[in-house]
């Protein structure tokens, strides 16, 4: 084959493709061009028209029929020119995909659909347009029905129960009035078919019906409370105040004045009420109802002062003649005393002083009492002054008890005295019996000194003790000096016996080292202390240090031993 055969061929090839396109394209637009006319038939078969006439038959006027008008306007447009246009572009979509004009094909297909989507909007606006008209044609038919009944029985609750709502009836039964005739515009408007118009004065009606409905059911309780509830409190309270001021009571508030205010606030309230201004009417009440309660609080705290005080004043009555007695009775136990006593403090003095302070507490319950009978005195303000009178009085009793405590003591006290100065004395005789079986060369002054100075001090104490009449006070003291002496002579006596002991002891253990120049001379040199100076401690330090060297810790195991064989004896002697 040649070439120019070839290219015939190719060329065949190249056309019979392009044909091929072509015829595909047109069958692709066609189909989809017959969908589209297939939906608009079906819009078009959509009963709007039937919908149209039963809207017409709704009567509607005003704005309501205005809007009717321009629903019905938008789908006659569609239904006389829209739908044409529509089958006008079907016609030339399907013209130009014809020829080999793609891009105008596609645009024309792109604004068909767009002509559909649009025929679809109008008829839902208008369907749901006429919904709305229909839906607000009922409902404001229905309305009217119902307000007409809710009127109806508001009217008959006003009318029958008009003395429970007091001086707002005439308001109520005015704004009720209002209500009906503003009903009877939107009753009328509604039978016309102005339900848009109908609309704006439905929605008021509304709000002020319900308005109403709750002032009709809130005004009852208002005005019972403002007509009887606190009437009758402030009836009970002026009962109450005149009684209690004729039985002499006083208050730190001016109850009249009190009264009359709540008066007056509830006079203001009624008027409130007959505005219908609830709110502050409500404020009004709780103000009054919290007075009112003060009131009943102050009336009920005095009344139960009163009782606290006619109880305090009888207690107080006996309370006083119990301090007075015992202080009576405590001069003549001092009396009695003082026969075998010496007291160093203002016995008497004391005494005096609480008769006084009785005198005292007695002239200001008088006055308090005084107060009472001129009805010159709040009973709650009294209850203080009582209080104090009774806090003196248990001040005085306990003083007065613990003076006689003391008083009754006293005896006991001197045998006490007596008993421990005879354990005393025992305990110096011991103390001399140790250092005597010791069998020391001597003791040291200092010692002694203590030793007799001890022995004074007790030999003083038995002769005050044994006096006709005794300061027991001054015996205790002295007893408690001797106790502390005797105390620390008790422990000096045992060192002093236990550094004998141990010198004696370390003396034997020297003989062990007599060759020893140096142990000889710390011997000889102790042998000096405990013989001459007496000085045992010194002497148990001086042979001590220099037998450590020899032995150490030798000092320490000989106290030691000694400490232990000490504690043996004294506890055999307490089992004995």
């Amino acid at each position: 084959m040649t070439q120019i055969g070839h290219v015939v061929i190719g060329l065949i090839i190249v056309v019979a493709a392009i044909y091929l396109i072509i015829f595909v394209s047109q069958r692709l637009t066609a189909r989809k061009v017959n969908k589209l006319i297939q939906k608009k038939a079906q819009l078009a078969e959509i009963p709007m028209r039937d919908r149209l006439v039963k809207g017409r038959q709704l009567s509607l006027t005003g704005q309501s029929l205005k809007q009717f008008q321009l629903l019905e306007a938008k789908y006659n447009h569609l239904e006389t020119s829209e739908f044409n246009n529509i089958d006008l572009k079907a016609n030339t979509v399907l013209f130009d995909s014809q020829g080999l004009n793609f891009l105008k094909t596609a645009q024309g297909m792109k604004s068909l659909q767009q002509q559909i989507r649009d025929a679809e909007a109008i008829i839902d606006v208008v369907n749901q347009g006429l919904s709305d008209l229909e839906q607000l044609d009922a409902a404001h038919k229905q309305a009217v029905k119902d307000l007409e009944s809710k009127y109806q029985e508001l009217r008959k609750v006003l009318l029958s129960q008009n003395f429970a709502f007091g001086p707002a009836i005439d308001k109520l039964e005015e704004i009720l009035g209002s209500l009906e005739d503003d009903f009877a515009e939107f009753a009328r408007l509604t039978e016309t078919g102005d339900h848009a118009t109908a609309a704006g004065i439905y929605e008021t009606l509304g709000m002020e019906t319900n308005q109403l409905e709750q002032r009709i059911e809130q005004i009852p309780d208002i005005f019972n409370k403002l007509h009887d509830t606190i009437p009758g409190q402030l009836s009970e309270l002026q009962d109450a105040y005149d009684k209690m001021s004729a039985e002499g009571f006083k208050f730190e508030t001016n109850i009249d004045k009190e009264l009359a205010n709540i008066r007056k606030e509830l006079e203001e309230a009624l008027e409130l009420l007959k505005e219908l201004t609830l709110k502050k009417v409500s404020e009004e009440i709780t103000r009054m109802e919290g007075q009112t309660e003060i009131l009943y609080e102050t009336f009920d705290k005095e009344a139960k002062a009163a009782q606290t005080v006619w109880e305090n004043n009888e207690n107080l009555t006996g309370f006083l003649a119990h301090n007075k007695r015992q202080n009576h009775e405590l001069y003549a136990r001092l009396d009695r005393l003082n026969q075998d006593f010496v007291f160093s403090k203002d016995e008497v003095g004391q005494i005096r002083s609480w008769e006084i302070q009785l005198s005292n507490n007695t002239v200001n319950f008088e006055e308090l009492k005084h107060k009472i009978a001129r009805h010159d005195a709040v009973f709650s303000n009294l209850i203080g002054e009582q209080v104090d009178i009774r806090k003196d009085l248990e001040r005085i009793e306990r003083e007065q008890v613990a003076r006689w405590q003391m008083y009754q003591e006293l005896p006991g006290q001197l045998e006490q005295s007596k008993k421990r100065v005879t354990l005393l004395s025992d305990k110096l005789r011991l103390i001399q019996r140790a250092f005597e079986r010791q069998g020391l060369p001597g003791l040291p002054e200092t010692y002694l000194s203590i030793f007799y100075s001890v022995s004074d001090e007790l030999e003083r104490v038995k002769q005050q003790i044994d006096m006709s009449r005794v300061n027991v006070d001054d015996v205790l003291r002295q007893l408690s000096i001797v106790t502390a002496d005797l105390d620390t002579l008790q422990e000096r006596t045992d060192s002093l016996i236990e550094a004998a002991t141990v010198t004696e002891r370390l003396v034997r253990k020297a003989l062990l080292y007599r060759d020893n120049p140096a142990v000889a001379q710390a011997t000889q040199q102790a042998r000096y202390y405990y013989e001459t100076g007496y000085d045992y401690e010194q002497a148990m330090r001086t042979l001590g240090v220099m037998l450590d060297q020899m032995e150490p810790g030798l000092t320490e195991r000989i106290v030691n031993q000694y400490r232990q064989e000490q504690a043996t004896l004294q506890a055999e002697f307490a089992e004995q």
